[in-house]
């Protein structure tokens, strides 16, 4: 059985929560992307063509795309943190 009282409580911690919080995932995940395109562009140009530099250029791509996703998870949740304050303030 699901308790919807539990998931409502944790929802409404997750996203009320203070927007420094928020916006240290935020830093954190745009730091991650840029890192990667650092990698990328490292791998790219200090390597010669070869299995080492396509591995690096894996990483540097994995690297970018979890940055890319914690930052915009990070984002989604000051924005839906916003709109619930502004709701519940009415």
């Amino acid at each position: 059985m699901i308790d919807w009282q539990r998931w409502r409580s944790a929802f409404k911690h997750h996203y009320t929560a203070p927007l420094h919080a928020s916006f240290k995932q935020f830093r954190l995940g745009v730091a991650l992307f840029f890192l990667g395109l650092v990698i990328l562009y490292g791998g790219t140009q200090m390597l010669e063509p070869s299995l080492t530099q396509e591995l690096v250029v894996a990483l540097a791509v994995l690297v970018i795309a979890c940055g890319f996703t914690v930052s915009m998870m990070a984002h989604v949740r000051m924005v839906i943190s916003r709109v619930l304050r502004f709701w519940f303030r009415r």
